[in-house]
């Protein structure tokens, strides 16, 4: 199962548990006093209340407190995939892509592509794949290590059609160095600490039973 839909159910069944909890939790067993004293009062705050004027609301209005809100300068495509895909999370995306960018990066130092290949689309697993083979055909060891993900931040999105997209903007410190056949090393160094700094590119077919998204590109920030 993909590391985003993972997280996005864990989050769902804390998020219902409270719920179910705010709703079954209380205490029961009123008395029958206390049930005529709460039925008079909700008939005396229905007299007071003003009528409704001009158009109800349409039934699909969602007027909950609970909806998302989205801000900055990815809030309008956030907004129109949250309303094509109901089960978008901002929070379990980002958290989801942080869990992801480890897995691909240390991934692709390893070699590993049966890991990736559910990760990313089709043409970054092929050009990916092609570096990987490059490596192996000439006897090279990769070596990654990620000291730390300093900042996982969602910088655009959008929906075109039924593909929405979301870039993610990464920082994260680290160490990687290459070695040939011998053990000398060719590239890098894993006692230097590098700082990268990168964006990448989330898609997903809104429309699609797949609820996978996977990585379609990768950029300097």
């Amino acid at each position: 199962m993909d590391v985003l839909q993972i997280l996005f159910f864990a989050g769902l069944a804390v998020f219902l548990g409270v719920r179910l909890y705010m709703l079954l939790g209380k205490p029961s067993g009123r008395s029958h006093e206390e049930h005529m004293r709460e039925e008079r009062e909700r008939a005396a705050a229905a007299n007071r209340a003003p009528r409704p004027v001009g158009p109800a609301a349409p039934a699909s209005a969602d007027m909950s407190s609970d909806a998302p809100a989205y801000t900055g300068p990815a809030a309008a495509g956030l907004a129109a995939i949250a309303g094509a895909d109901g089960g978008f999370d901002q929070r379990g995306f980002v958290s989801g892509a942080r869990e992801a960018y480890k897995m691909i990066v240390l991934a692709y130092a390893a070699g590993d592509k049966d890991t990736l290949e559910p990760l990313l689309s089709e043409k970054v697993m092929k050009a990916w794949g092609a570096s990987i083979d490059g490596r192996a055909g000439q006897s090279l060891t990769m070596t990654t290590e990620i000291d730390r993900l300093k900042s996982a931040e969602i910088v655009e999105a959008s929906l075109n059609d039924n593909r929405a997209r979301v870039k993610v903007a990464f920082s994260a410190e680290i160490a990687s160095e290459t070695r040939d056949s011998d053990g000398t090393i060719v590239e890098g160094d894993l006692t230097t600490l590098k700082t990268v700094d990168e964006i990448w590119s989330f898609e997903r077919d809104v429309t699609s039973p797949n609820p996978n998204w996977y990585l379609a590109g990768v950029r300097s920030a």
